[in-house]
């Protein structure tokens, strides 16, 4: 079963990464250690902290089994067709 949620800030993003990791029963250095992370990173990327580097912060999302995705606009002359 999956949840979608929005995502529309740092802040919000680390507030679903660390409900994620509660739930998986993992404390911050675990789930830092399963990430191959360190834990002041993902402490700070719990917190919101926006000097986060996307590509750990997608590590992270990854090893939980969150899929990020991107919800683009349609192209203006794209007239709807893929």
């Amino acid at each position: 079963m999956t949840r979608e949620v929005s995502i529309s800030s740092i802040r919000e993003l680390g507030d679903t990464l660390r409900r994620v990791r509660k739930e998986s029963g993992l404390t911050q250095r675990d789930a830092a250690a399963l990430c191959n992370v360190s834990l002041p990173f993902l402490n700070g990327l719990e917190q919101g902290k926006a000097t986060a580097q996307i590509g750990k912060v997608l590590t992270v999302c990854q090893r939980f089994g969150i899929d990020v995705r991107l919800r683009l606009p349609m192209a203006p002359d794209s007239g709807g067709d893929a």
